[in-house]
């Protein structure tokens, strides 16, 4: 968070959050820069006044929106080819690509509701549900709705920490990876029940 907040503090003005603007898109576009540390960092700054926050949270929301955006309508155009592509369909293999299709047209609203709340994969996500035509109007609404209370969350109580941020950091890390543990384990569980249901009408 440190390497962000030095990096923030180069700019002033306008110019400091059209930086945060971007930077938050190449966020969403896979560049290899973590967008929680990038929020928590700016709210600090706001709390020690290089920011107004009821500024900060409105860029913040279009900047993380915009990201998603390019990622989804790039892998909408873009994705079912690179599917069809070594080393992708090796991976991705058409009898898994149609399972995922059905599994979002099932429980897709929840999917990409909690996809915002998860470290480390949200950008494979967001390509994964462009590249299955998840439906644009449904991948917008659900996305700017998590965004929202997402970024109201964390930024605010980043900004009530101020410079005491330490166990905040920690405490979210902690959800965020205790959310992507459950989700992995109901994934798997659901997996196992469904090839056990399988084999059972088989046999």
């Amino acid at each position: 968070m440190d390497q962000a907040k030095e990096f923030l503090l180069q700019y002033q003005g306008i110019q400091a959050y059209l930086v945060f603007y971007f930077t938050l898109i190449g966020c969403g576009i896979g560049m290899p820069i973590n967008s929680d540390l990038t929020l928590i960092a700016a709210s600090v700054l706001a709390a020690l006044g290089f920011f107004k926050l009821p500024i900060l949270i409105p860029v913040a929301f279009l900047g993380l929106l915009s990201g998603d955006t390019i990622n989804y309508l790039v892998a909408r155009k873009y994705g079912p080819r690179i599917l069809k592509r070594a080393p992708f369909r090796w991976i991705l293999t058409p009898g898994k690509v149609a399972a995922a299709e059905r599994y979002l047209e099932k429980r897709g609203t929840r999917f990409l509701f909690l996809v915002r709340f998860l470290p480390l994969i949200r950008t494979a996500l967001y390509f994964t549900a462009g590249s299955l035509q998840v439906r644009a109007r449904t991948f917008f609404l659900l996305d700017s709705i998590s965004t929202v209370i997402y970024l109201l969350g964390l930024m605010n109580l980043a900004y009530a920490a101020g410079e005491n941020i330490d166990s905040l950091i920690e405490g979210f890390k902690r959800f965020q990876f205790g959310l992507l543990g459950f989700l992995l384990t109901g994934s798997l569980f659901i997996l196992y029940r469904n090839r056990r249901t399988k084999r059972t009408l088989a046999s």
